[in-house]
């Protein structure tokens, strides 16, 4: 659904949680971690320090970190986590809140057999809602049994092996994390009231998810003054009123001449282009001036209006697609 808050800043995206350090706006989590990893210098880190003796275990941290948040957001795992939202959640019976699902996700979550000349002949039958639900929770099992009987299997507390948890358990975590707050998400639809995933079928892996709701809130409790809560409003105003919070390095281009994208679509410093995410909330798009493009990330700046002060709008290139913008592209508010 459109986020008034985010209109403010002139930011059409519409995914959360977004993040602003001055007058700097970063998309998608993924981009986000990696920002405050690099003011973290005087809080504790999220990533596992460098192995001792040379960076190889670094590195292999990093990879598996990686292919953690690959399994849990760039396969169907995803889209399978939301099907299992429970119909008695209240969001669910909003028809506001439905529509937006079906606009962010492409699609309904959800749907019926077909009838009438729907049902032709040759056709594979349609799933109902129960059975999308009943594969989609296959998926997720399927998932929970890679975990437990890989990296939870010899008992350890955090995916890397580390004191505390670290991005990869945050990576690997959170479909599982999320559902189990939700009473129901893990029946099957069947009527059958046993949790088709659960403590009983998965220890190692609720274990692991009690460990980590312990971890947030001892952290809570040691960091009580961090929560400074504003109003959409205030909170616009403040970004804008900040100085930008990244310096860019003199002697890098602006627009990497060597990104095949760039050279593909002649993008160039100053120039007037459209971003979006490619997976979901695809159709809010943002319009802004191209201010740097590199293999990481895309930066425009963007504003509310013309006479409206400006922030830089800081996306992933992972999962995100940048092209000139032109009338046709229509981008939605």
């Amino acid at each position: 659904m459109p986020r008034p808050d985010l209109a403010r800043l002139g930011v059409r995206h519409r995914r959360i949680p977004i993040l602003a350090i001055g007058r700097d706006v970063y998309l998608d989590s993924r981009l986000i971690l990696c920002k405050l990893e690099l003011i973290s210098s005087t809080s504790p880190s999220v990533h596992p320090p460098l192995g001792s003796s040379s960076s190889k275990a670094s590195s292999e941290q990093l990879a598996l970190e990686r292919l953690l948040d690959v399994l849990t957001v760039d396969t169907s795992l995803y889209l399978d986590a939301a099907r299992l939202i429970p119909s008695a959640v209240p969001a669910m019976k909003d028809p506001a809140f439905v529509k937006d699902r079906k606009d962010y996700f492409g699609g309904p979550l959800g749907q019926q057999p077909p009838t009438g000349k729907e049902a032709h002949a040759g056709a594979p039958p349609a799933a109902s809602a129960a059975l999308l639900r009943a594969e989609s929770l296959a998926e997720l099992r399927y998932a929970a049994s890679l975990l437990e009987s890989t990296l939870l299997a010899d008992g350890r507390h955090w995916i890397l092996g580390t004191p505390n948890p670290s991005v990869s358990d945050i990576e690997a975590i959170w479909p599982f994390h999320w559902l189990s707050s939700m009473p129901g998400a893990f029946l099957d639809g069947s009527g059958s009231q046993e949790a088709a995933l659960g403590p009983a079928q998965y220890p190692r892996l609720f274990a692991w998810i009690d460990r980590f709701n312990s971890a947030i809130r001892a952290a809570r409790r040691g960091q009580p003054s961090l929560v400074n809560r504003m109003d959409g409003a205030a909170a616009a105003q403040a970004v804008q009123a900040t100085a930008y919070f990244e310096i860019p390095p003199k002697d890098a281009p602006p627009v990497d001449p060597q990104d095949p994208v760039s050279r593909a679509a002649g993008l160039r410093a100053g120039q007037r282009v459209v971003v979006w995410p490619i997976d979901t909330g695809m159709s809010h798009k943002d319009v802004g001036k191209l201010v740097r493009l590199s293999s990481s990330e895309v930066v425009i700046e963007v504003a509310p209006s013309d006479d409206a002060p400006s922030v830089l709008l800081h996306a992933p290139r992972h999962g995100f697609r940048v092209r000139p913008f032109t009338e046709v592209e229509s981008p939605r508010l």
